[in-house]
């Protein structure tokens, strides 16, 4: 059966979204991409890797497009504890609406995402 190996994210500024997105999701950026956002030596157009070492996680691309159109260029749903959206808040999310078994974020350029309880 496939399974889903990778979700790119497109951007304007990966410098913003690449440490967002790896705080957020708890994903590392790859060593490399990692150095190049620190020192925002990305070359146009090179894309970002976060990868979880264990390969137990799908990988994120953070990848700069000069062309987006304004929300919905990705969507992830997020599976975590309600007390995790203090964090992302603070990390740069804004809360758009809570519902009963899910809260919906926007990242900080707009992209819309799900926080999702964690079922017991």
């Amino acid at each position: 059966m496939p399974k889903i190996s990778s979700v790119v994210i497109y951007c304007r500024d990966p410098y913003v979204m690449a440490p967002f997105w790896s705080a957020a999701t708890g994903l590392p950026l790859v060593e490399e991409d990692h150095a190049k956002v620190a020192t925002r030596t990305l070359e146009p157009f090179e894309s970002c890797l976060l990868h979880d070492p264990s390969g137990d996680q799908v990988d994120v691309w953070i990848a700069v497009a000069h062309d987006l159109r304004p929300v919905g260029r990705i969507h992830l749903d997020i599976v975590a504890s309600p007390e995790e959206q203090d964090r992302l808040i603070a990390l740069g999310a804004t809360l758009v609406r809570e519902q009963e078994n899910l809260t919906v974020f926007t990242d900080p350029e707009g992209n819309e995402f799900c926080l999702i309880r964690h079922r017991h």
